[in-house]
């Protein structure tokens, strides 16, 4: 499993799993949905020496997060969701999430 997603149950609009609202129809209610296989690139950009990018399921979902190496990315390559750490808090808590990770042609 790579994560799980939520399909509106107002107007079917797929969205990741840190939404509480549709951003289509701002309804609160969901039901759930696996995300499963790879992803690509749809568009992204270098922060504070970091790669953040949008990507799209197979499924059609898409999610935010940090893409790694950030170097020779291109929009339209594959990726592949690593749950893991991704930084500390300012608490110095561990913060973890989905990060997606080039897949080597």
């Amino acid at each position: 499993m790579s994560g799980i997603g939520k399909i509106c149950k107002e107007c079917g609009y797929m969205v990741h799993h840190n939404l509480n609202r549709c951003p289509n129809c701002k309804n609160d209610t969901f039901h759930k949905l696996e995300l499963r296989g790879n992803c690509k690139l749809l568009k992204y950009t270098i922060v504070n020496a970091h790669a953040l990018g949008e990507v799209e399921f197979e499924n059609g979902v898409r999610a935010n997060g940090q893409v790694f190496p950030k170097e020779n990315l291109k929009v339209g390559m594959k990726l592949k969701p690593v749950y893991g750490k991704i930084s500390n808090n300012f608490d110095g808590n561990q913060m973890y999430a989905y990060s997606y990770k080039h897949i080597c042609p």
